[in-house]
């Protein structure tokens, strides 16, 4: 069985693991980019160096294009992108049915969240 030793962590993991834990990291860190939010650098760090360990090198930046399909936007655009009120926008976020967040008091949602929901929306 091939293990690795994360110095200075006092961590060993198999390959196959230590593969999974930095490929659950990556894909932490692209779910949270897309939310506007970020993870904690020295988290990031960590993959990387699980990721060289491991014999493979890490993993290529995203272009700048990539984050196109994420724009944030409001209830407000929201609500003309659905053809409907920023209340029922509201609402529809407040029961779940709608993927949003509520940051400071004011909602916030991925543009291809909303324009998926009205192409799909019962």
């Amino acid at each position: 069985m091939n293990v690795t030793h994360l110095p200075g962590h006092g961590v060993t993991l198999t390959y196959a693991d230590a593969r999974r834990l930095a490929k659950t990291v990556f894909a932490l860190a692209d779910f949270c980019r897309r939310r506007g939010q970020r993870v904690n650098p020295g988290i990031m760090k960590l993959a990387g160096e699980i990721v060289s360990i491991c014999g493979n090198p890490e993993p290529p930046p995203q272009a700048e294009e990539d984050n196109l399909e994420y724009e944030q936007i409001d209830a407000t655009s929201a609500a003309k992108i659905l053809g409907c009120s920023t209340r029922n926008v509201r609402t529809l976020a407040g029961r779940q049915r709608l993927p949003g967040w509520k940051q400071q008091g004011k909602w916030w949602f991925n543009r291809d969240d909303v324009e998926t929901f009205r192409d799909y929306r019962h």
